[in-house]
């Protein structure tokens, strides 16, 4: 995969409004490429499609390795049926699915196929794209909506993230994890040490 990147976007709820839930999917060179291919496939609305019996003004992708969170809590079977991508005429996209215990639509705000690709051609390799209310916020203020958002998250993904680097205890190679016996004092019950 060339140039990967996670692109976080701000989940709807109409039941809660919590700007916590959101999805996240990976994007890469042949990502940005499929949605190029497939905007092409949902021509313009016009005065001649608008008159004809069957106009297709939607394609709707399935998304299967999108990653849906509501706040902190994250499913592990994923949670959500009909994970996709809608690709709209007007250039657009937006993430759908249903949630599996509540069966509430899950959506977010449009956002421009075009603006997407712009940026991932951009913007440095690897950093991710918080996308809040159909606005790209990487670059909002910090006392904004969007960029408390974005500090949300940051602080979601060091509550949910798996380190990168081996824990404490397998870089203590001069201490052994198992306590060596040693020789108690009569009566008095024997007590492991890691020191």
């Amino acid at each position: 995969m060339a140039k990967p990147r996670p692109v976080i976007m701000q989940v709807v709820k109409r039941s809660s409004g919590s700007a916590t839930h959101h999805v996240e999917f990976l994007m890469d060179d042949n990502f940005a490429e499929r949605l190029r291919q497939l905007r092409s496939l949902v021509p313009p609305l016009g005065s001649l499609n608008k008159q004809r019996d069957l106009v297709i003004d939607k394609v709707r992708v399935r998304v299967p390795n999108a990653i849906w969170r509501s706040g902190n809590e994250i499913e592990a079977d994923g949670g959500v049926d009909g994970s996709c991508i809608v690709i709209a005429a007007e250039g657009s996209f937006n993430c759908g699915g249903k949630d599996r215990k509540t069966r509430e639509k899950l959506v977010t705000y449009n956002f421009s196929i075009a603006r997407l690709l712009e940026l991932h051609a951009e913007r440095p390799e690897g950093e991710v794209f918080y996308i809040r209310d159909g606005v790209f916020a990487n670059d909002e203020p910090a006392e904004s909506p969007a960029g408390r958002w974005v500090a949300s998250m940051h602080e979601l993904e060091v509550v949910m993230r798996v380190p990168d680097a081996p824990s404490d205890f397998d870089t203590l190679h001069d201490l052994s994890l198992r306590p060596e016996p040693q020789p108690a004092a009569k009566g008095a019950p024997h007590r492991a040490s890691f020191y």
